[in-house]
């Protein structure tokens, strides 16, 4: 549908999981609503994060089950396969997914679609310029910014020069690369090298700084490098790299590791260093509202200093997470459509679970044990730690590596933050996440019944722990 020169009650910018929320609950609430996307509806999430990735991942643990057959009894004929067809299956996924998400299905919904750039004119207008070089006025009295963000590309000399794929190139690939290297070891590098690794490329992973999943309990990415070395995932960590270089179809990167310089060749390279919020196109400055390099500037009910413009998601900077962004749109959408007093508050950051859906995940919310000391003390924290291999689900299933820590404060075992390294660990966490919004401490949860055998036993193991370690331990000493 072609935008409108006329004034609507709220516009969108950016169709991704957080402005979708706010435009389609906006519209079941009787709003006229304009949803203005620039690429393909759905956002990074569904096109080029989330989904794909996933759908990827799914396969690439289909093919490693095959491989591991001996170790569960089979014996299996042979274990040849060719991976190059799951690339063609994540493509139809995003498509089932997007059709779903896409201007005839909003359309049906009540919400107007304008396929676009939109940029500020003035605080209340918006000049959205089409792929055809054309462009028109639109009007909003509340205007909600959800434009995401992009992958940040670092100042490496020869990197631009070089036909390097992004999360948004990589699912394009007709075949599974017989060699991969990946700049950077976060969530999307870390997933998509044990991907490609197990359909069968030869994956070699570079870190500048600060090692595998830097952001996470350093005992979690202990677990995950040697899970890593064991599947022949190649590893330079904490080197620095110099240069890039593409000739004949292969991409050398020099590198200086332990202060010895080398060459690491590759098929294809995948830049995985992180992302930056997509403000510099909006023209915020013609908005009047305020924003860095890092995102828009917000309140905490997601208003911008400009109070009829509201921000939400990637582009109010990091931690950039889909669910954070369905969250912030939830908020914002109440705080739209209902009455001050009933407004809502964006939740903060440290509540925010995440989840890497390696193998095994790494799922965390919260305060770390580390940080849970500087604030408040050594010995005003207790922490509780399960390793999975004490686990009977997990030795069953021959899953045992990883482990559940649960920091706490000592006494009343208040849960202060989580990191679960297990299968499934996105949906343990919940348990945890669940006591702790509604103040329930851990020692509560020993009266909580698990069907048995289930990895969240390791949770109740925990629990268990406040009385015979902290409670009775005192009573020793």
């Amino acid at each position: 549908m072609d935008c409108e020169e006329k004034v609507e009650d709220i516009i969108v910018i950016g169709a991704g999981a957080g402005g979708l929320v706010v435009a389609i609950g906006a519209a079941k609430a009787g709003k006229k609503v304009l949803l203005i996307e620039k690429g393909l509806y759905g956002g990074d999430c569904t096109n080029y994060g989330c989904i794909p990735s996933k759908s990827l991942i799914s396969s690439a643990e289909a093919a490693h089950k095959l491989l591991r057959g001996d170790e569960f009894g089979i014996d299996f004929t042979s274990k040849e396969f060719s991976g190059d067809k799951s690339l063609e299956r994540v493509r139809k996924i995003i498509e089932e997914v997007r059709s779903h998400e896409d201007p005839s299905a909003l359309n049906k919904l009540g919400v107007k679609t304008c396929s676009g750039s939109a940029s500020f004119a003035d605080p209340h207008t918006l000049i959205v310029t089409k792929e055809n070089g054309s462009s028109e006025q639109v009007q909003g009295k509340k205007i909600v910014i959800a434009a995401g963000s992009s992958p940040f590309i670092p100042p490496i000399e020869g990197l631009k020069e070089a036909p390097f794929l992004t999360n948004e190139t990589i699912f394009s690939l007709e075949e599974i690369p017989k060699s991969l290297g990946i700049l950077g070891a976060g969530p999307i590098g870390c997933e998509l090298a044990q991907a490609f690794s197990r359909l069968g490329a030869d994956v070699t992973m570079i870190e500048s700084e600060r090692g595998l999943m830097p952001n996470e309990d350093p005992e979690a990415a202990e677990v995950l490098t040697k899970v890593f070395e064991k599947e022949n995932i190649h590893l330079h960590t904490k080197c620095e790299t110099n240069l890039i270089s593409y000739e004949q179809g292969k991409f050398k990167i020099c590198i200086t590791e332990e202060g010895q310089n080398r060459d690491v060749e590759v098929e294809h390279l995948l830049v995985s260093t992180g992302r930056r919020a997509n403000v510099d196109a909006l023209n915020l400055e013609k908005a009047g509202v305020k924003f860095s390099e890092k995102g828009i500037t917000v309140d905490p009910f997601g208003r911008t200093n400009q109070s009829h413009i509201f921000a939400i998601g990637d582009v109010v900077g990091s931690p950039f997470f889909t669910h954070m962004a369905e969250n912030h749109g939830r908020a914002v959408l109440t705080t739209l459509l209902l009455p001050w007093p009933l407004k809502k508050k964006l939740d903060r950051k440290q509540s925010i679970p995440k989840c890497t859906f390696t193998t095994p995940e790494i799922a965390s919310f919260g305060t770390t044990e580390s940080q849970a000391i500087e604030k408040w003390g050594k010995n005003s924290i207790a922490t509780y730690q399960v390793p999975m291999s004490e686990v009977d689900r997990a030795i069953c299933a021959s899953t045992t590596e990883g482990f559940v820590k649960i920091v706490t404060k000592k006494w009343s075992s208040k849960i202060l933050g989580a990191t679960i390294v297990a299968p499934r660990a996105g949906e343990m966490l919940q348990e945890l996440t669940l006591a702790k919004l509604y103040n329930i401490h851990l020692r509560k949860l020993t009266r909580l019944i698990h069907p048995y055998p289930v990895y969240n036993q390791a949770i109740r193991k925990c629990a268990d722990q406040w009385l015979t370690k902290t409670l009775l331990g005192a009573f020793k000493r």
